[in-house]
């Protein structure tokens, strides 16, 4: 039995509070009502004023307090407002205080740990749960799933009332985040700690995702009963507190991640960029050996499974199912790079057998519906009694009756009814049948993507499938995309976090595993390595979701977590977009350096066999990310690199050392050879400017029909004249060592081409006069970019 420090036991043996207890760094005292008297941390007082509790709860509609508080060894036992009692065993542990739930009333609906605020709030880490100021850190942190970050949503407004606490929720790229579901909340003069659990064990009915009068089904066993919600508090000086927390998870059980022989949280190698791409077994060392060239060693697939909830593998890639997989994860291996694959977590393609020929029991359901009258096994029309269940709209619009799938079209409200026209019987390859009034029609969760859900039982095998994958085949990295879909079951992050907690206790070998999601949960937190949002689809690589990325950065850094960029497209020319460009590419390179974050590089199988330029683009992410991960760049580099208006260009000098050249790249300049008088030779005068004088490279194309030839630029400082011929869906290129080269729209190689003379551009403002020759009847419109080095600065790698 732990004996609290500073207990004194009064005559006949009749406990009276403790004064305090403690871990290393952090004592924590309480007065003889159950409340916060002190929290101190390396000896200084960080409690805020105010009255709070060690744990409230919420019986109804009205938040409880404790009154009085008495203490045996480790038990205390608080005697709530209403007279029941609430049980903790306390424990001090080296590195942790810890409050496990023993006994409450099961009258209670939720326990709160807390909340308690603290005058800490420099940096407020609102899902790992750490607050820093000054140079100390104060930390709250669940130590099992079932609690949760923050308090659930119909409770938020109460509790910030009573305890008089506002929070900015976190806008991130994925969604903005409540400061109700924050373990810690910024609450502007100080950090709130909010932790809670809530009783799950029965039926009922609330708002989900937008969705009033939702049907929550009950959580079986302990998880869900408050019983055994436990969490702990440790402080720590601001530099410590990283390493403070991976002592807590080794002490506590919690997960703890190993990378290449460190804990993932500490591991560079957590930050490791990867390729993405749409690999088969047919093109696999293809695949593998582009994956070397830019210096990574993970190979991630986008998209593996013939269906979800199955998991089952394209036939591509697979004809053996997992013995199929392991064959290609062990020839990868043998190259040492490990395979990863991409899964929407919960989402259900309605090409799965949990919904085809025969639907599982256990498809997540909004509520019930009732027939009005029976249904043949073709009717077309259905009415039902009146529901709340019409009043968000879906996609899928699908309904349950015992074996049968029904969609319908469109929902109509008529008096005390609701109709359903345009049913479409069997529907996702079910069987049609006839169905008595009596029988129970359910009205399924669907979701955009053309996907159904699986209630809390259901989601329990497709965790087990996802591991069964990982132990028969040994691949190492997978992307929860999607976790938000969990929550659809009415059971918010307990849901995510039982999910992806599930999978992992499973997994029979974790070393090295690579684990990201697109959002953080508080407990997951532990288990994640990292998370990996910000979509390059549908714009240019400078403008796919900049703000965002930029805004997750300093998301990771508050919350100490491995920091990543998100996704970046290589992609080949269309009709809306350019081929991705070496300058293009170093963009995101640069921002990768600058921000000291990792990157996915989504290169489809077509763009890798086509882009005329892929090798010269894997090998400048090699560089980058080698000179990024043995952390070359000065602060004062980073501090440049990470200006999204900035461009830069690393070349490779030999293999310790490299120049990083700042580069200024111009708009595109057009010159339209229609718009020409009579006459006139094709050409345009420009005002074209440089940071410094410098000779400039080009990127010369055209757009409509139509050739020019011999193209020249006049400067104050030289004329260059390019001899050749270009055509539409073509390029002209020329390096800053003044070598031409013709490709295609691809950047794939024509020709070399002769150059004659050079030209400098003046530093500042300039005058450049264009020139080409054009004999054809089309008039094309010719497009220019040029850009200019300015003075390079030295780097040198050192090898470990």
């Amino acid at each position: 039995m732990t004996l609290i420090a500073g207990l004194l036991i009064a005559g006949f043996g009749n406990p009276v509070v403790a004064q305090e207890v403690k871990t290393t760094l952090t004592q924590v005292h309480f007065d003889q009502q159950g409340f916060y008297t002190s929290i101190k941390v390396d000896g200084k007082e960080l409690l805020e004023a105010g009255k709070y509790p060690i744990v409230s709860v919420y019986k109804d509609k009205k938040i409880i307090q404790p009154k009085a508080l008495k203490v045996n060894g480790d038990r205390f036992s608080l005697t709530m407002e209403d007279g029941q009692a609430v049980e903790l065993k306390v424990g001090q542990q080296k590195e942790a205080i810890t409050y496990e739930v023993l006994k409450l009333s099961p009258a209670y609906k939720l326990l709160v740990f807390g909340p308690v605020k603290i005058k800490l709030h420099e940096v407020v880490g609102e899902v790992v749960g750490v607050a820093q100021g000054e140079d100390l850190a104060f930390g709250m942190q669940a130590l099992h799933v079932k609690t949760v970050a923050g308090i659930p949503e119909d409770y938020v407004e109460a509790y910030s009332t009573k305890f008089g606490y506002q929070g900015q929720n976190s806008n991130l790229s994925v969604a903005s985040i409540s400061f109700g579901h924050f373990a810690a909340v910024d609450a502007g003069n100080g950090a709130v700690f909010q932790l809670s659990a809530k009783n799950r064990s029965t039926k009922e009915v609330q708002s989900v995702k937008g969705l009033n009068h939702m049907v929550t089904l009950p959580v079986e066993g302990a998880d869900g009963l408050i019983i055994g919600a436990k969490v702990a508090l440790f402080g720590d000086k601001k530099s410590q507190i990283l390493s403070r927390i991976g002592k807590v998870e080794v002490e506590q059980g919690l997960p703890h991640p190993m990378i290449a022989g460190e804990w993932a949280k500490v591991s560079r190698n957590a930050m490791g960029s990867y390729l993405i791409t749409n690999f088969s077994a047919a093109n696999l060392d293809f695949a593998l050996e582009k994956t070397k060239r830019a210096g990574f060693k993970n190979l991630y697939h986008p998209d593996p499974f013939l269906n979800w909830g199955h998991f089952e593998w394209r036939k591509e890639l697979s004809t053996e199912s997992d013995a199929g997989m392991k064959k290609l994860v062990d020839r990868a291996a043998q190259q040492e790079i490990n395979i990863g694959i991409h899964t929407l977590s919960n989402f259900t393609t309605t090409n799965d057998p949990y919904v085809t020929p025969v639907p599982s029991k256990h498809l997540l359901k909004q509520g019930e519906l009732k027939l009005t009258t029976a249904l043949d096994d073709s009717q077309q029309q259905i009415i039902v009694e009146n529901t709340e269940l019409f009043s968000l709209p879906l996609t899928l619009n699908t309904l349950q009756i015992e074996d049968e799938l029904i969609t319908y079209g469109k929902a109509e409200k008529s008096g005390e009814q609701w109709v359903l026209t345009n049913c479409v019987r069997g529907a996702f390859g079910t069987y049609k049948a006839s169905h008595g009034v009596e029988k129970v029609v359910y009205k399924l969760w669907d979701y955009p993507y053309k996907t159904l859900f699986p209630d809390l039982t259901l989601q329990d095998e497709y965790a087990k499938r996802l591991t069964d994958i990982f132990n028969k085949t040994g691949v190492k990295q997978i992307s929860f995309d999607g976790l938000e879909g969990c929550m659809y079951t009415g059971q918010d992050y307990y849901a995510t976090g039982k999910f992806v907690s599930d999978f992992y206790q499973g997994l029979t070998n974790k070393t090295d595993l690579i684990n990201d999601a697109s959002r953080l949960d508080h407990y997951l937190w532990h288990i994640h390595t990292r998370m990996n949002w910000g979509e390059p689809w549908g714009e240019e690589m400078r403008a796919g979701q900049v703000e965002n990325r930029i805004k997750n950065q300093a998301y990771f850094q508050r919350n100490l977590f491995p920091r990543m960029l998100g996704w970046f497209l290589v992609r080949l020319a269309d009709r809306k977009f350019e081929a991705t460009s070496l300058e293009d590419l170093e963009w995101a390179l640069s921002e990768s350096a600058g921000f000291d974050s990792g990157y996915a590089m989504s290169i489809d199988m077509k763009t890798l066999q086509q882009h005329g330029q892929i090798d010269q683009l894997l090998e400048s992410m090699k560089n980058w990310d080698q000179l990024r991960l043995a952390d070359v760049f000065t602060a004062e580099q980073k501090l440049r690199l990470k200006d999204p208006k900035t461009e830069w260009h690393l070349e490779k000098m030999d293999e310790t050392k490299f120049m990083l050249y700042p580069l200024f790249v111009s708009k595109r300049y057009h010159c339209d050879l229609s718009s020409m008088q009579p006459g006139q030779p094709g050409g345009a005068d420009w005002s074209w400017e440089s940071p410094e004088e410098s000779s400039f490279a080009l990127r010369i194309k055209l757009e409509g029909d139509g050739i020019i030839e011999n193209p020249s630029f006049k400067t104050d400082k030289g004329i260059v004249k390019i001899f050749g011929k270009l055509e539409k869906d073509q390029y002209i290129l020329l390096d800053h060592k003044g070598k031409a080269t013709l490709t295609d729209k691809n950047y794939g190689f024509i020709a070399d081409l002769t150059v004659q003379g050079t030209a400098i551009l003046p530093k500042g403002g300039s005058a450049v006069a264009f020139s080409c020759d054009t004999n054809s009847e089309e008039k094309p419109e010719v497009i220019v970019r040029y850009n200019t080095r300015m003075t390079g600065e030295p780097l040198n790698l050192i090898k470990k």
